[in-house]
């Protein structure tokens, strides 16, 4: 059995990238901790990623130039999944998005925000 169904896997996927883009430079480092997740996780039954791809990043690239509408989104998307995800889904999420965080060797406050944002509306703060 699968660790994730499609859509949760697809959210997942999504809070990475918001991480990768979250301080305004998206690194080859982060892009590459977050296709090998891909290539973990994605199931040929999910089918083509491709599509789903291109989709996750014109959605990150919108919201990235509105702070505001990126936070309001970030919290409602990670409410849904923190009612939707088991507790080994939801320490999978929070290394993904520590993971790449922390492939650029950089981490800025924006980043450490986000991050402290998802684990506060994870309640993971005992992890």
């Amino acid at each position: 059995m699968e660790l994730f169904d499609k859509g949760t896997l697809t959210s997942v996927i999504f809070c990475a990238a918001l991480m990768s883009a979250v301080d305004g430079d998206v690194d080859k480092e982060e892009w590459d901790v977050i296709k090998n997740f891909i290539n973990d996780y994605w199931s040929k039954d999910f089918g083509d990623f491709t599509k789903i791809q291109s989709q996750i990043a014109a959605n990150v690239k919108k919201i990235m130039h509105n702070r505001k509408e990126m936070n309001t989104k970030l919290n409602k998307l990670v409410k849904i999944l923190q009612s939707k995800l088991t507790t080994r889904q939801k320490e999978v999420l929070l290394r993904l998005v520590e993971e790449v965080m922390m492939a650029d060797r950089k981490i800025s406050p924006k980043e450490e925000k986000l991050l402290d944002q998802l684990i506060t509306i994870m309640d993971m703060k005992s992890r």
